[in-house]
């Protein structure tokens, strides 16, 4: 996902500024989407402005610089919802869907939209831990002493039952939000 989708999710909400925006990715945001520095930002914005994604007033401010508060356009709340309308791009790593993105301004589709978004992303996440959760995980090694190789096997165990219940905590919380939103639609 793009920070520009990010963003206009942002102003669709408030006007912001720069550092609003970055201050929000690196608080409530950062659940969402890694931290980009202000550099980053304002290159976004830059170019969201020429594609005339934004619009921005300047607010004067004695003794100090003028504050750009940045709104989103016509244009860029079509462009936003037309991503939140497309096809989930099914990420190998949970953490890397956009679905909670979606999630979050499902209020800008209809309900059937961000229900088949949130079927299409549980039948993937169902379908890896078919795959991986019962895989050899059999540490083999030709380098490591007999004691090194049991610790590591240990360690990935471990590591393994971790994972496993991060994904399994996504696939709930994915069952619940499908249950919150078909509920929605009947009503």
């Amino acid at each position: 996902m793009k920070l520009e989708h990010y963003i206009l999710g942002l102003l669709i909400i408030n006007p912001s500024t720069g550092y609003d925006i970055k201050k929000h990715l690196d608080t409530e945001g950062r659940f969402t989407r890694r931290r980009a520095p202000l550099s980053q930002i304002y290159n976004t914005l830059k170019r969201m402005l020429e594609n005339e994604l934004v619009t921005f007033v300047e607010e004067k401010r004695e003794g100090k610089p003028d504050l750009k508060i940045y709104s989103i356009t016509s244009e860029g709340r079509k462009y936003l919802i037309d991503f939140l309308r497309s096809p989930v791009k099914l990420a190998f790593r949970h953490n890397e869907s956009s679905i909670m993105f979606r999630i979050r301004y499902a209020f800008l589709v209809d309900v059937e939209v961000i229900i088949q978004q949130i079927q299409d992303e549980l039948a993937y996440r169902q379908k890896q831990i078919s795959m991986f959760r019962h895989r050899d995980r059999t540490i083999e090694s030709t380098n490591l002493s007999p004691d090194e190789v049991t610790y590591a096997q240990m360690i990935n165990d471990e590591l393994h039952i971790y994972g496993a219940t991060a994904m399994d905590l996504y696939v709930n919380y994915l069952k619940e939000i499908l249950t919150f939103f078909q509920n929605h639609q009947k009503s």
